[in-house]
Parts: structure tokens; C-alpha cells; sequence
């Protein structure tokens, strides 16, 4: 559920908001086009998404790779583990191997939405083509 959630408010609300700054910031001076904006933000969302996450994600590994003979780990020996994690290595315990994850986080969001920025042109385009609705400048 927490994934859920860090996914809707930082993918879906924060990425679109971010990238609508950069554009009038950045796109205005530069010349960064929509998808080059949307990869920046992107980049600036997917750290975001990595630190909220990484944690509960660390916690269901650790609770799902016991023994099938053996009983469950409970949710407090999970945390337990992982701060003993924390203890040993500080931070990298808990973020170990999140490279690979944040370029792979970068490049879906920014896919993503410019599949919904493509999807959207094209409908807007058929709409106005059919005479549905007058393009509003």
C-alpha cells in the first residue's frame, strides 16, 4: 500500500507538476522540448520515489526469503534485521543495489508519461479533426 501511494503522489501528481516548472523555466530559455523536461523531472522525482520506498521494499524481501520449513518472519524481526542491516553498513543496508533501480525508476516514469503525452495529442488531435471540440489557444 505504501508503494501505492508514493507511486500516485510522486509519479502520477509530483512528475507532471515538476515537468510543467521545468518547461516554463527551463523550455522557455532552452530549447528542451516536452520530452527532454519530462526526463529532468524525471531524474529529480526518481531519487524522491527510491528514498520513500526502498525501505518497505528492503522489508518484504527480508520477510519473504524465509525458509519454507521455517515459520514467517513477523514485521518487528523484519525491521529488527534491517536496522541490525543499518547498524553494519549505515545507509548502503538499506539501499544496497538501488544504482540499477534509480536508472530503471528515471527511464519507466519518463516512458510513461510520454506514452500519456502521445495518447493525449492523439486524442485531442482526433477531437479536433472530427470537429468534437475547437482547439483553445
Amino acid at each position: 500500500m505504501g508503494h501505492s501511494l508514493a507511486s500516485a503522489l510522486l509519479g502520477l501528481v509530483g512528475q507532471p507538476r515538476l515537468q510543467k516548472a521545468i518547461q516554463k523555466e527551463l523550455g522557455d530559455k532552452t530549447s528542451l522540448g516536452r520530452s527532454a523536461t519530462g526526463l529532468v523531472a524525471s531524474a529529480i522525482v526518481s531519487p524522491i520515489y527510491v528514498f520513500v520506498t526502498n525501505p518497505l521494499s528492503r522489508l518484504e524481501v527480508i520477510m519473504q526469503t524465509n525458509s519454507i520449513q521455517g515459520k514467517s518472519i513477523s514485521v518487528v524481526n523484519a525491521v529488527k534485521e534491517m536496522l541490525q542491516d543499518m547498524a553494519a553498513f549505515g545507509l548502503r543496508g538499506v539501499f544496497r543495489g538501488q544504482g540499477i533501480g534509480l536508472a530503471k525508476a528515471i527511464i519507466s516514469l519518463s516512458l510513461f508519461h510520454e506514452g500519456r503525452h502521445f495518447l493525449q495529442d492523439s486524442f485531442k488531435a482526433y477531437n479536433i479533426e472530427h470537429g468534437h471540440f475547437e482547439e483553445k489557444n
